[in-house]
């Protein structure tokens, strides 16, 4: 089973069409089993750039199945800052044009993906001592982590358990910015749904690790860098893929070449199953 790790396309003024088109070719040629877009398919929430993150969805889905998440890039939060006012127009966009879904599950043969939806806007819960973390970090409450943990444990004995949210769940390595609210509390919560994987985008940095869990058992968390030209330190636009076996799991990185007009592999992390 071969997945593909996409987040932070950003459609609007800053996505960068050679970057979709080339994601798009490489599921049309069958590389994939399916998508993971971790989010941020639009830049301001416009109708217009929704409309455009559907069409591209749709060219995949055509090919592959295709779990997506909200961004917070996708959520219109000033309809509910502090958590006054309305609720339901904050993800209107998204409902109309990407998904009704905002936490899908997704069962393909071998692994179980379980979409969580980050992204709640400026609410109680989410504001830190940083200014600039409004609007801009996610949470998790303790009902969606329940509702992964409960869907892992329903799932076929032997199945990769995979966690989806837009978030990144460590810390980054160059923006040194959490997340979530909950900083490494959210490590524990992962942990704790009984999730192997976990993916994730927004930092838009590259990284893979492996978290220790007690017990000897490994999460590894896969942070994808965004197709988009607002990169973090100079790094290229990057995809992941993500290979699937029953011994091991391969988490790839592919970064943009400009002269390939491509992803090019940059190095492989594999671990033991």
């Amino acid at each position: 089973m071969r997945l593909l790790q996409v987040s932070d396309v950003h459609f609007g003024r800053h996505a960068v069409a050679a970057h979709v088109t080339a994601v798009t070719r490489r599921v049309v040629e069958g590389r994939y089993d399916a998508a993971v877009v971790c989010g941020d398919l639009t830049q301001r929430n416009f109708r217009s750039q929704f409309r455009t993150a559907r069409a591209w969805l749709d060219a995949l889905r055509l090919r592959i199945p295709v779990l997506v998440v909200p961004g917070n890039h996708d959520v219109a939060w000033w309809w509910q800052p502090a958590g006054l006012g309305l609720r339901w127009p904050l993800l209107r966009g998204y409902r109309r044009w990407i998904a009704a879904d905002e936490e899908p599950t997704l069962r393909l043969p071998g692994v179980t993906l379980v979409g969580l939806n980050s992204c709640h806007g400026v609410q109680p819960y989410t504001l830190t001592r940083r200014l600039r973390d409004l609007s801009v970090v996610g949470a998790l409450r303790p009902a969606q982590w329940a509702k992964a943990r409960a869907a892992f444990a329903a799932a076929p004995a032997g199945d990769l358990k995979v966690l989806v949210f837009h978030h990144n769940l460590l810390r980054g390595d160059l923006s040194r910015r959490w997340g979530l609210a909950d900083r490494a509390d959210g490590i524990a919560h992962a942990l704790d749904t009984g999730a192997d994987l976990v993916l994730n985008g927004h930092d838009h940095q590259t990284r893979i690790e492996a978290v220790d869990a007690p017990g000897g058992r490994q999460m590894v968390v896969s942070h994808v860098t965004t197709l988009c030209d607002r990169r973090r330190g100079g790094l290229p636009a990057a995809i992941q893929e993500i290979e699937v076996e029953a011994a091991a799991l391969t988490v790839r990185a592919c970064a943009w070449d400009d002269a390939a007009g491509d992803f090019v592999p940059r190095g492989d992390r594999i671990f033991a199953r």
